[in-house]
């Protein structure tokens, strides 16, 4: 009888233990979410000024005029707001290659993904949700015809 209860006992820790791992892994994401969210207000409110703009785009925006850094945030605001509907799955794997290669169809898409690439994949770390958002977006980039990708 001790050992049966002890058995029960264990096994009530081991739920226990597997609840709260999902839960934080949960609050994880849901704390990813968040932070992506404040991410695209204030890209968007960087994008309404050209001199924030030109700020917050990086300095290779620095001497430029305002709206080829507010179109950079645009787009670093629509892909952002893209990997966070991926994130929680409102988007899938093929809506997402179908949403990239619309945005690299066009030379100013392709020329935002060279820029912000490199930072992009410089994140994902340990981020498997994220490591597999960037490749999309290369797969879509390398399946564009030779004449579209120039």
């Amino acid at each position: 009888m001790p050992i049966l209860f002890a058995l029960l006992a264990a096994a009530g820790v081991a739920v226990l233990l597997m609840l709260s791992v999902q839960r934080r892994e949960q609050h994880r994401e849901t704390l990813r979410a968040t932070l992506l969210q404040t991410q695209v207000e204030l890209l968007k409110a960087a994008a309404a000024d050209p001199e924030l703009a030109r700020a917050a785009a990086g300095p290779q925006f620095g001497g430029s005029e305002g709206e080829e850094a507010r179109r950079h945030l645009f787009f670093e605001a629509q892909v952002t707001a893209w990997e966070l509907q991926w994130r929680i799955g409102a988007m899938s794997r093929h809506q997402l290659h179908a949403q990239a290669s619309a945005l690299l169809a066009a030379e100013e898409g392709r020329r935002y993904w060279e820029r912000a690439r490199t930072n992009r994949a410089g994140l994902t770390g340990d981020d498997d949700k994220l490591r597999a958002f960037t490749k999309v977006f290369d797969e879509a980039r390398q399946a564009l015809r030779p004449a579209e990708a120039r």
